[in-house]
């Protein structure tokens, strides 16, 4: 087992180090991308909240506070898939769009009962959209289409230590260092269909970014009684520059599908500078209620209740790009969100093997809601993104080692409060994902001889 993972982490970031995850978004255009929540099923059927979500089974990346809460003895793969359906509207037209691609891969090693190792990856933003348009000029149609593509991922390396563990209460801080890479390329083409074809010009240009940077995380858990518990959570990522190389080139060409007729007019590569990365705050709580069953009856379920929200705050009114010695900027307002999930479990004990207990009883049911205030503004009004949420977990118990699959479903709309926003998009989707921890038999089974 421990190979085969082996194998399919250094397939998968070899997957992401080299192919461009796209998403299908206008608003992807402005700055670095679409910085929207790509987390996994688990989290994403939860509202998108992680800050304060904690569970041995399962991964959480945006909080590396969560790493040595894993089964202990227990290494956790995760990997997660997604896809997106999308229509658009604007002044009565029409149009849609959908996107897929890999959300994360990880791999969690708990070790010595109170710490975590962690090593992953995510996309931190991503780039994708087409758009075609054309005009009449002088009695002839002219064409213009823009479109874009690229991703920013964090890979990271986490660690996390619980620093106090009492009976009631226990205290977890973290740390994820993260290296940021990858690149964005925008492209706009005018052209007019010709006898030889069609003939024209684009503008393309292409950011690459790289840098070193980090967040931090904790929580704290509290135990009033064996039935009640809650968990504070909280995140922070400071202000950092990525290092950035911009390259612009604009070319005109008489046919384009013959490459000896582009006339480079434009040539100015490999120009070095740097983003402005925004810092990030997240808060969030979570409660936990796990009545506990009727020793009475051999029948009795031992159910659970989880309750968790967070909010969190992003300063993309600070976001800058600096070339050559100029500054620009976007035209950013500041990004808030609330997220709020519900998770209900008939019988939270997956490794029980009562017979009692039928085949749904084992099930996570979960549901969750979200209200983004996103940092793009239309017409000078602020763009919201809304959307409700539903997933399930499976758990797979294989030698007393919970594995699991988890699906989730997300609708939502992002757009502006008035019908003056020169565009909305409506949206569904949904997640795949599955976590792997191997048996404890064949990783951790100890001899003993006489």
């Amino acid at each position: 087992m421990a190979k085969y993972i082996l194998v399919l982490f250094s397939f998968t970031l070899g997957l992401l180090s080299t192919a461009q995850i796209s998403t299908n978004s206008p608003y992807s255009s402005q700055g670095i991308g679409d910085v929207s929540f790509y987390g996994n099923a688990y989290l994403t059927s939860l509202g998108g909240a992680s800050t304060a979500v904690f569970d041995s089974s399962q991964v959480n990346l945006f909080n590396p506070s969560s790493y040595s809460h894993v089964t202990h003895q227990l290494p956790l793969f995760s990997l997660g898939l997604a896809h997106e359906q999308q229509r658009f509207s604007t002044g009565g037209n029409e149009s849609s769009g959908s996107f897929s691609g890999i959300t994360h891969m990880s791999l969690i090693i708990p070790f010595a009962n109170r710490f975590g190792l962690a090593f992953g990856i995510k996309p931190l933003s991503r780039t994708g959209y087409e758009i075609n348009d054309y005009q009449i000029v002088n009695g002839d149609s002219l064409f213009q289409d823009y479109n874009g593509s690229g991703a920013i991922q964090e890979a990271i390396v986490g660690f996390s230590a619980t620093i106090i563990k009492r009976r009631k209460h226990a205290l977890t801080i973290g740390l994820n260092g993260k290296h940021y890479f990858g690149s964005i390329i925008n492209k706009r083409t005018s052209y007019r269909n010709t006898n030889v074809g069609q003939s024209g010009g684009f503008d393309k240009r292409e950011l690459q970014a790289k840098a070193i940077g980090g967040e931090i995380g904790l929580n704290y858990n509290w135990k009033p009684s064996i039935e009640h518990q809650v968990y504070f959570g909280a995140t922070y990522r400071l202000e950092q520059s990525l290092n950035a190389r911009r390259s612009d080139y604009r070319v005109y060409f008489s046919s384009v599908t013959n490459t000896s007729s582009y006339d480079t007019l434009l040539s100015n590569p490999n120009v070095e500078g740097s983003i402005q990365l925004p810092e990030r705050l997240s808060l969030g709580a979570s409660y936990i209620f796990t009545p506990q069953p009727d020793e009475s009856s051999r029948s009795s379920k031992s159910p659970l209740f989880m309750l968790t929200g967070e909010w969190s705050t992003e300063n993309w009114s600070t976001f800058t790009e600096e070339f050559n010695g100029s500054t620009s900027a976007p035209g950013f307002r500041d990004l808030q969100a609330t997220r709020i999930g519900f998770e209900y479990s008939p019988h939270h004990k997956s490794s029980s093997g009562s017979a009692y207990l039928n085949f749904f009883d084992r099930f996570r049911y979960r549901l969750g809601a979200y209200t983004v205030n996103t940092q793009y503004l239309t017409q000078g009004e602020g763009l919201v993104d809304r959307g409700i949420t539903a997933g399930v977990g499976i758990p797979i118990v294989i030698n007393r080692a919970v594995s699991s699959v988890n699906f989730s479903a997300r609708v939502g709309e992002l757009g502006a409060a008035s019908s003056t926003a020169q565009l909305n998009e409506g949206y569904f989707g949904f997640n795949f994902g599955i976590n792997i921890a191997p048996s404890y038999d064949k990783w951790f089974r100890k001899y003993k001889l006489d």
